[in-house]
């Protein structure tokens, strides 16, 4: 019987704690060496080029977006908060995403698309909280949930401003990740606001499988990996469309250079790994296939045209290569 994603936290905890004394280890037997090594050295570049605020030098280093992502990085490897090796560069991650959090609850920088920035500093600090408890989080994660529960909009969708005005796809998808995260960690959340966020999702479905940007718009890949993900992390793993986007994934490989290529990465394998079976084997050869040469030998991967710049596409190729060691909660199926 499968989760729904509203499970109890410390399961998971026991999980992450037990599997990261061992080696890591997968629904198909160990990690083979070289997606560990190539991790650790993704891992050493987001830590020797970490600034002393905890932010990073690139031109999106500074987004807590992007820092959350980084932290994501860490603890998917089985890094805990407080402790071990890279302790310090995790401590300081955390206390920049905090040193960026409004009193009305908004975590961005100024100038930035701030429910990006909100979503995925959430997401970050959900994950932290709930492995730590540390209680100089939990105000600041409270808050911001709550904010991401006030500023829903009436489809059930989120977008740029912290105001419910319009939607899209992509902002609604990394609002409900954070709410699943924080569900999880403990966090009261409102399960009108997930029901909401989920028919949202749905409305972007389009006829050939895949999922629209917004409703009634074309279907891509990157926003297929959300609908697809969420949609299970949400409950619904036995859904007809989330068998439909998988199909569409399953014809649309990763392409070096294309679009969107590290969030395509990022959110298609999470939702491939979630589905399991045939589509998981096939994305994940075609994903290493793609992921492991671009890697550079100082242990980053290049920005590619990524919009996010070069520590985010570290961070999001590191969390793919680290999806089946299911250390992260948020990774569990």
């Amino acid at each position: 019987m499968r989760k729904t994603g509203w499970g109890k936290y410390n399961v998971v905890v026991i999980v992450v704690v037990v599997a990261h004394l061992a080696l890591p280890l997968t629904g198909w037997g160990a990690v083979p060496a070289q997606i560990v090594q190539a991790a650790g050295k993704g891992l050493d570049y987001l830590a020797k080029t970490q600034l002393p605020d905890g932010s990073w030098p690139d031109n999106y280093g500074k987004s807590p977006a992007v820092v959350g992502l980084a932290l994501l990085a860490f603890m998917a490897h089985g890094e805990v908060p407080g402790r071990g090796k890279y302790k310090d560069v995790m401590d300081r991650a955390v206390n920049y995403i905090l040193s960026n959090a409004r009193q009305n609850g908004l975590i961005a920088r100024v100038g930035s698309q701030p429910m990006y920035d909100h979503g995925f500093a959430t997401l970050a600090l959900a994950e932290v909280y709930g492995m730590s408890k540390r209680k100089d989080l939990e105000r600041a994660l409270l808050m911001a949930v709550k904010l991401i529960e006030r500023v829903q909009n009436p489809r059930g969708g989120w977008r740029y401003q912290p105001r419910p005005a319009d939607d899209d796809i992509t902002v609604t998808g990394c609002q409900l990740m954070a709410l699943r995260a924080a569900r999880n960690a403990g966090v009261n959340v409102r399960t009108s606001v997930v029901r909401k966020g989920l028919d949202y999702i749905k409305i972007c479905v389009r006829p050939d499988g895949g999922f629209a940007y917004q409703p009634g718009g074309a279907s891509g890949k990157a926003r297929t990996g959300i609908g697809v993900l969420l949609l299970q992390l949400l409950g619904e793993s036995d859904s007809e469309l989330v068998t439909k986007g998988a199909n569409y994934l399953l014809q649309r490989p990763l392409k070096v250079g294309e679009g969107y290529f590290y969030y395509s990465l990022y959110y298609c394998t999470q939702a491939m790994f979630q589905k399991g079976g045939e589509h998981w084997q096939f994305w994940r050869k075609s994903m290493l296939d793609v992921v492991l040469p671009l890697q550079q030998a100082d242990g980053s991967w290049p920005e590619g045209g990524s919009a996010g710049g070069k520590t985010y596409a570290v961070a999001m190729a590191t969390l793919a290569l680290e999806v089946e060691w299911k250390l992260l909660p948020i990774y569990q199926r």
